[in-house]
């Protein structure tokens, strides 16, 4: 993915990048019906025209959001296990190294430019139970749900593989919560004393306890 899709002056981001961006960012407010298309065009400075010549419909731009940042995160999350391999070439890795590969990146692509971010977590769970949000899900997300699932079952192997998918369930959601203050008030000052490495490290070692009750 384009690193410019991460931040920088609207001037220096190409016309096809500000519409990501400015999408991301009414979706996130809106929600995909909300969000109209000349609206978009007057966040990213560009004739609406524009966005038909790049994306065939709102749909369409909707996917290449999500997929720009899924690209982003995942290519994070390979580089995680890539090292787990060589770390640990003869046995499978701990839980605990597994779980912190797949939350990690989140955590650190937040700290870089948490708007973008939360606006992303946003934007993914507006759509929620939406044929648009089943068919994002199963391109960009469930490729990585499934690998985790294989690398945990390999670690925990007595437990079941639908366990590992439902800790993995529970890692986007507590991702969900960090990231959206909305969301983190449902446990108040549990999350407000936090510091974001000290709720990375609560999530991490949670999800760890939840896999392996289930070994």
């Amino acid at each position: 993915m384009d690193d410019r899709l991460g931040g920088g002056s609207n001037k220096e981001i190409p016309p096809r990048d500000r519409i990501i961006l400015a999408a991301e960012k009414l979706f996130a407010s809106k929600g995909l019906h909300g969000a109209g298309l000349r609206e978009i065009a007057r966040e990213a400075n560009v004739n609406v025209n524009l966005i038909g010549y790049h994306f065939d419909n709102k749909e369409t731009l909707y996917q290449r959001v999500h997929e720009a940042r899924a690209e982003q995160i995942n290519e994070m999350r390979e580089a995680a296990l890539e090292e787990l391999d060589r770390k640990y070439p003869d046995a499978p890795p701990p839980v605990e190294e597994i779980v912190r590969a797949f939350v990690h990146p989140f955590f650190v692509l937040k700290s870089i430019d948490a708007e973008v971010w939360v606006a992303f977590i946003r934007t993914y769970f507006r759509e929620i139970g939406t044929d648009i949000w089943r068919e994002v899900t199963a391109a960009t997300l469930a490729p990585a749900i499934r690998r985790f699932a294989d690398i945990l079952h390999r670690s925990l192997p007595t437990a079941k593989r639908s366990d590992m998918l439902f800790v993995l369930g529970l890692a986007i959601h507590g991702a969900m919560i960090s990231a959206d203050q909305d969301e983190a008030a449902i446990v108040g000052e549990l999350v407000e004393n936090l510091s974001p490495d000290e709720l990375e490290e609560r999530l991490i070692k949670a999800l760890t306890g939840v896999a392996q009750q289930y070994s």
